[in-house]
């Protein structure tokens, strides 16, 4: 396995080496200099009805109290609608975990194991389109925003209708990887949910991408409401599939699949009000620019992603190989982590947008905003994920309460919540990081990172004994190599 671990991981660098190679990056130069031709964006960019000009060299005092006092603003605007959005699907995963958890342990574990798998998966495919849509589509106008906008949904439909089928048509294979043979009691339940979350995909997928496009265009309020009524729908019809109809797992899954639609067909509709969605009848050279746009940053966020999701399968069949009630607690506390963990991403996005819009940075201007938005979001990432934390290890007993209903999985999470608020700690901080080296346009800084955390973890998870604590020791190592590789990147930008 160890073998595995370094090829694997030799095999990534020398892939994002030669995307470099053909992208145009200039690596020996160093990390803070390089310029990503498709993504450099020359213009005044206005958020929160504030316009910036790149021209402005030298600032007094005042100026640069008032330069602070606008980009606090700016963050807020942009990561307090963010963090709506992005809470709501969280927020129905632990809606659904608190109704499945009514069940019992073995369904508590089998969705818990299928989430992963599901996100492992889609997490593969729809990271790079996520990540690149919002850069590629700010800033375009006429017939480049629309062809960035077309190109990106079309890809969205394409890779939604494969991961249908994979899921649909290819779940017991998928469960095997997960460490769920077929003679575990978990098997069943957990591919009753993923063959009926599976039709929801393509809505998933489009859903992120349109999400991604209105934040490029300055709009997080739109993305907020649609999100929010497809939430409203899929706690609604939770007890109604899994109680009343008698599904289980299996209608877990169709509640979220169904409010995945809900969310994005009107989501679609007011996109293609804003900018026409065109596919058919176009040229084909309509497409080029930005598919090739597309592909070049995609590559190394692919790369990212790969790193990514293969540490947390890595912890996740670790955790299935203990048994239903470890599988349990680990799905339990997981989940948790991840839904509150939403804000800190939130704090991310904020970051990544205005770093974005200053890129390269090679003013005085441009410098102090950049040192300004770098120390706010690291100092915000840190506070919100220990007020987070602080809040919820003070209510542990009733949070785990309501999520589960099993005395052996209460205990089980109960018995490694404080590893779970430490690396939830951490993970604030690693989403601040994050969020500013994307915002760099440093595509190649943030999958190398991620690639070496992603191996700390795995090995760790190897050399550690079989154990919840220390499945969670070794995510907490991801997240802090994560947040070194951020100090790292941002001494260098700064």
């Amino acid at each position: 396995m160890g073998i595995y671990v370094c090829f694997s991981f030799c095999t990534l660098l020398l892939l994002s080496t030669f995307c470099l190679k053909i992208g145009g990056y200039n690596v020996c130069k160093g990390f803070n200099i390089i310029k990503p031709q498709i993504l450099v964006q020359k213009q005044k960019l206005t958020l929160c009805s504030t316009t910036f000009d790149s021209s402005v060299e030298d600032s007094t005092e005042a100026q640069k109290k008032l330069l602070s006092n606008k980009l606090d603003k700016d963050i807020f605007a942009v990561a307090l609608p963010a963090f709506v959005s992005l809470a709501a699907d969280p927020l129905a995963s632990l809606v659904d975990a608190i109704f499945v958890g009514r069940l019992g342990p073995v369904e508590q574990a089998a969705m818990g194991i299928a989430i992963s798998a599901q996100f492992s998966i889609a997490k593969l495919y729809n990271d790079p389109l996520l990540k690149t849509s919002t850069s590629i589509v700010a800033g375009k106008t006429g017939d480049e925003l629309e062809a960035a906008v077309a190109t990106a949904v079309y890809t969205a439909i394409i890779i939604g209708a494969i991961q249908t089928i994979i899921f649909f048509f290819f779940s017991g294979g998928i469960l095997n990887m997960m460490g769920v043979r077929s003679i575990s009691e978990m098997r069943r339940p957990a591919m009753g949910y993923l063959k009926y979350r599976a039709f929801g995909i393509p809505a998933a997928t489009m859903l992120l991408v349109t999400n991604s496009i209105f934040r490029g265009r300055g709009d997080t309020i739109t993305p907020l409401y649609c999100t929010s009524l497809g939430t409203i729908v899929n706690i609604v019809l939770d007890p109604f599939f899994i109680f009343t109809c008698q599904m289980g797992c299996a209608g877990a899954g169709a509640a979220t699949a169904i409010s995945q639609w809900v969310t994005a067909i009107p989501l679609l509709y007011l996109l293609n009000r804003s900018v026409p969605i065109k596919l058919l009848g176009r040229d084909k050279t309509f497409f080029h620019n930005a598919f090739v746009a597309y592909f070049k940053a995609g590559v190394l966020i692919f790369l990212r992603t790969i790193a990514k999701i293969s540490a947390y399968t890595v912890t996740s069949a670790a955790a299935a190989r203990l048994g239903t009630i470890a599988m349990a607690a680990y799905s339990l506390t997981f989940n948790l982590g991840f839904a509150t963990s939403q804000l800190c991403e939130s704090i991310s996005i904020a970051a990544q947008a205005l770093l974005a819009r200053d890129y390269p940075f090679d003013t005085n201007r441009k410098k102090e905003s950049v040192s300004h938005v770098i120390r706010r979001s690291l100092l915000l990432g840190f506070l919100v994920s220990a007020a987070l934390s602080i809040v919820t290890f003070y209510n542990q007993n009733g949070v785990l309460a309501q999520l589960t209903k099993s005395p052996d999985v209460f205990l089980a999470a109960k018995a490694v919540m404080p590893v779970v608020l430490m690396t939830q700690l951490v993970k604030g901080l690693a989403y601040s990081t994050g969020g500013i080296i994307l915002g760099g346009l440093d595509w190649f800084w943030s999958s190398l990172g991620m690639q070496i955390a992603a191996v700390v973890c795995i090995g760790l998870v190897y050399i550690l004994p079989p154990t919840l604590w220390n499945i969670w020791i070794a995510l907490g190592a991801f997240m802090g190599t994560q947040v070194s590789d951020g100090f790292i990147f941002d001494f260098i930008v700064v």
